[in-house]
């Protein structure tokens, strides 16, 4: 498939135009730009300057035997409309009755590539269903919900969630608790919960939210760089993205190669994203894990964010980039700075823990919960972000503790380079020092 960092890449090496061939008898709309969200200054530069055009496996397969054999001339042709266009971005504000101004941001695209029903017509109904639900029961959230229906999804980068984040940052940094993003739910044969995105503070309380809505267990990754996360650098912690799939059994059986939504489904972001990727019985069951989630997250007397397990995390990224950094370089003082923040939220959560029985509107437990937004913002943007809490990262892959995932770098043989890499690892150590550091203070800072 084209992606963003692909035709970064051959861009740079001078490429004329590009031709991608997909896997299979279709073709896959898809995004080439690295840009997040509206072009500033900064990401202008990277803004595409070369033509892209996809055919499907027969074709390309066609146009390379025709390449080896002697050598091949091409005439592309493709039509950009490109400009400030005003798009639409619906949110619905459902007031929590004990801590309103605390809030859960539920969100997805509104737009979808041709008829679109399993990406995301069956994302944007959840939501819709979300808004209802809660609107009806709103006298039992204790805290707030919103429900976000994004525009311009693909062909604007995720730039309605971008214009929100941007719109909004403060806001959401002072008082959302956490963004849970929904995207191709309730579809054709989508059975199973594998490669569920979450963040590793609140991989728990997802698994939770999962089995006792739909008796099923669940198994997560890292997010990837996509799908309207644009919260990241802001610090926020998030859960879900694409939600059921189907079985790899299943994908095996089908002959079915991997896309980006539909629920496993290959009709993805194609013109076959029609009614029949629609599963009723499939929908419902993802829906009672969404509602599960958000009425546990909204009404927990403490956020359901277990921070203790992003330090185990950054524990095992520090051990495996100091395995790959050798003597060259030092992470010691890092892994010296999580294990005092893991000590300190230790004892974090044991006060908190002492506070679950008080309601919601105790200042104790206020205290606690600000706290956590705040170790939050230190500790989200510290393992998902590169730039400042304001800016926005490109559209491509973010490794764990990227300041220090230059470690990969130090190998090369030229003495001169490997100089550069330090000086860069020197600033990312610093800054993910401070991030711990900050964090530590946090908690120590309520009692």
């Amino acid at each position: 498939f084209p992606s963003p960092q692909k035709v970064l890449a051959l861009q740079q090496r001078g490429a004329a135009a590009i031709i991608f061939t997909h896997p299979g008898q279709a073709i896959h709309e898809m995004i080439c730009t690295t840009i997040w969200g509206a072009p500033d200054l900064d990401s202008l530069p990277r803004k595409p300057s070369v033509a892209v055009v996809s055919v499907n496996r027969p074709d390309g397969e066609a146009l390379v035997g025709m390449a080896r054999n002697g050598g091949l001339d091409v005439a592309l042709h493709t039509r950009l409309r490109e400009g400030w266009m005003r798009c639409p971005v619906v949110v619905a504000e459902i007031p929590g009755t004990d801590e309103p101004d605390v809030f859960l941001l539920a969100h997805g695209h509104l737009d979808s590539w041709h008829a679109g029903i399993g990406d995301n017509a069956t994302g944007d109904a959840t939501l819709l269903e979300l808004a209802r639900i809660f609107w009806t029961h709103r006298r039992r959230l204790r805290r707030s919900v919103r429900v976000a229906w994004w525009a311009g999804h693909s062909t604007g980068r995720y730039a309605g969630s971008t214009w929100y984040a941007d719109t909004f940052a403060l806001d959401l940094v002072e008082r959302c608790l956490a963004h849970m993003n929904i995207d191709s739910p309730g579809c054709r044969w989508a059975t199973e919960y594998e490669d569920v995105s979450w963040m590793p503070e609140t991989e728990a309380f997802c698994q939770e939210a999962i089995r006792d809505a739909t008796g099923q267990a669940s198994f997560g990754e890292r997010p990837h760089r996509a799908g309207d996360w644009s919260f990241n650098n802001l610090g926020l912690s998030g859960f879900f993205m694409l939600f059921s799939t189907m079985p790899k059994s299943a994908l095996a059986e089908k002959g079915y190669y991997p896309v980006g939504g539909c629920g496993a489904n290959i009709a993805w972001h194609t013109e076959d994203d029609t009614l029949p990727i629609f599963d009723e019985h499939n929908l419902e069951r993802d829906l009672r894990a969404y509602v599960t989630a958000v009425v546990r997250a909204v009404n927990a007397p403490i956020h359901p964010l277990d921070f203790r397990a992003a330090v185990r995390e950054f524990g095992q990224t520090l051990t495996r980039y100091q395995e790959v950094a050798g003597a060259r370089f030092d992470l010691s003082p890092v892994a010296s700075e999580a294990s005092t923040l893991g000590r300190a939220l230790d004892r974090f959560y044991d006060h908190c823990e002492e506070l679950m029985t008080l309601p919601v509107t105790d200042a104790r437990v206020r205290a606690a919960n600000a706290a956590i937004r705040r170790i939050a913002r230190q500790l989200v943007q510290a393992n998902f972000a590169r730039a400042d809490r304001f800016h926005h990262d490109p559209a491509a892959p973010i490794p764990p503790l990227p300041d220090l995932a230059a470690v990969h770098q130090l190998g090369t043989g030229d003495p001169v380079f490997r100089g550069f890499v330090q000086a860069h690892l020197v600033r990312g150590r610093n800054r993910v020092i401070w991030a711990l550091r900050e964090a530590r203070h946090t908690a120590d800072g309520v009692r």
